[in-house]
Formats: structure tokens, sequence, C-alpha cells
């Protein structure tokens, strides 16, 4: 997948997340915490693969 296509799945759950929210299938209390965690997960899974930046020899 490129990295495109991985923030778009990333930015589609955070949307769903908010649809869920506004429809009142995810308490608001849980959809906060959500709002919070979902993007340190898309950070911290980002952080451990390489930047595409080569070392100079």
């Amino acid at each position: 997948m490129t990295q495109i296509t991985q923030s778009l799945c990333w930015a589609g759950m955070l949307i769903a997340l908010a649809l869920a929210n506004r429809a009142g299938l995810i308490a608001d209390k849980s959809a906060t915490t959500l709002f919070a965690v979902i993007p340190a997960l898309w950070v911290a899974s980002r952080a451990s693969r390489p930047c595409g930046l080569r070392k100079a020899a």
C-alpha cells in the first residue's frame, strides 16, 4: 500500500468514528479517547518505518 492509501484508511477510520459518535453508536467519552489514540497509533506505526532518506556513505 502506498503512503497515500494508508493515510486515506486512517482518515476513513476517523470519519467513521465521528459518524458513529454522531449517530449515538459510540459514547462521547469513548469517542474522545479514540480520537486521541487513533492518531497516536498512526504516528507510531509511521515512525517504525524508514522515511526514505538514505544515509551518507
